[in-house]
């Protein structure tokens, strides 16, 4: 009897230990704002499980959620999810599992479901001396500056509208004398409006990214028409019996002597 109860205990971690299941999360601790947060597992989880991995801004009051993603796992018992972070600010942001039903109980202790990722600002470490803001033919012109840069290699990634994309572009900068600055132009031939991204990266990475407008070219401006000359029309006489002026006093003056003449020659 006393054998029985020392081996229930044993028994009883046994099955607890063959119902608890891993799942083990990574993402990078540091990361460019603009990057892809990438956050990838694996699990020992059975086929068909379902959780969520959830992306939160983390702050001194309740964490603001940025997103979520719905993961099944299948059976390569691996995992990721994407979190795109061109809008989000700097600072330190939380990845967390969450669990369906009561699978959270069923975790082993080698598991790894929180992380802390910092999300960190570059864009201050460049300079564009062409605008944000262009139109063609002449987009798209990508032009500036790196501080201290000096001679070096920046990596430009290019996508556009309706699926645009180009391969890595290697642009080498320049220096100007006595000064340490990589600079750097390149120019992009293009041919649709709309919002174009460049990615800037260095051997660090990822140093920003920026959107240029491109818009269509303006549309020449059509003529107004010169109005046509035309001669003054003199106005017609209102009547066929009215008389010009002089000969009308003519006539009258006539009129006057005829009447003067026979009075004075009396009956």
């Amino acid at each position: 009897m006393r054998r029985i109860l020392f081996l229930l205990p044993a028994l009883l971690l046994l099955c607890g230990a063959a119902h608890a299941y891993i799942v083990v999360i990574d993402a990078p601790r540091d990361l460019q704002a603009g990057a892809p947060l990438l956050v990838t597992g694996n699990t020992t989880f059975p086929v068909g499980t379902q959780f969520e991995v959830i992306l939160y801004k983390t702050q001194f009051s309740t964490p603001e959620e940025i997103g979520r993603r719905v993961i099944m796992v299948d059976t390569t018992k691996s995992f990721d999810a994407s979190f795109a972070t061109t809008s989000l600010s700097p600072g330190q942001y939380k990845v967390e599992l969450e669990f369906f039903e009561r699978n959270a109980e069923k975790l082993g202790s080698g598991s790894t479901t929180t992380l802390i990722v910092n999300l960190v600002d570059r864009s201050d470490e460049i300079f564009l001396t062409a605008p944000s803001n262009q139109t063609l033919p002449g987009a798209l012109l990508i032009e500036g500056y790196v501080p201290g840069f000096g001679v070096g290699t920046l990596t430009l990634k290019v996508s556009g509208p309706e699926g645009f994309s180009l391969p890595d572009q290697y642009v080498k900068t320049t220096t100007e004398l006595g000064r340490d600055d990589g600079i750097f132009s390149k120019k992009v031939s293009v041919t649709l409006p709309g919002n174009y991204y460049v990615s800037f990266y260095d051997q660090k990475g990822l140093i920003t990214q920026i959107k240029y407008s491109v818009a269509g070219s303006p549309e020449p401006t059509a003529s107004s028409p010169t109005p046509e000359q035309t001669e003054p029309v003199s106005p017609e006489p209102t009547g066929s019996s009215s008389l010009p002026f002089p000969l009308a006093g003519l006539a009258g003056a006539m009129a006057v002597l005829v009447i003067f003449a026979r009075k004075k020659k009396g009956p």
